[in-house]
């Protein structure tokens, strides 16, 4: 069975009533996903979640899938050093096509050994 490995608690950025967990699991050949369960209002501005994995120093990020609904699992590629990109966000994205991080965060954690 898929153990888990890390764990963060989601807290909210100012504006937002939100919170989370993430729990990246790891399966007897290696590869790893990451479980995201969020507890946000529902408003027009967040029909679009985006999930992250995020640099300590904010220098990189890269998205991992769009979150539908309130709980969700995505892969983590196999080429990704969780030590070097240990933040899990989540973020409200514009419907309008573009890919980069809108800057709104809803929540954000440190992922922790567990």
């Amino acid at each position: 069975a898929p153990t888990v490995i890390y764990q963060a608690q989601l807290t909210p950025f100012p504006g937002w009533q939100a919170h989370g967990q993430a729990s990246v699991k790891e399966s007897a050949d290696g590869h790893r996903n990451v479980t995201v369960d969020l507890t946000a209002p529902a408003t027009p501005d967040t029909s679009l979640r985006e999930v992250w994995l995020i640099k300590a120093d904010a220098s990189g990020l890269i998205s991992i899938g769009l979150l539908d609904g309130n709980t969700g699992r995505f892969d983590i590629p196999d080429t990704v050093d969780l030590t070097q990109y240990p933040l899990v966000d989540i973020s409200a994205q514009p419907n309008n096509g573009n890919p980069a991080h809108s800057g709104n965060t809803i929540v954000r954690g440190h992922l922790q050994a567990s």
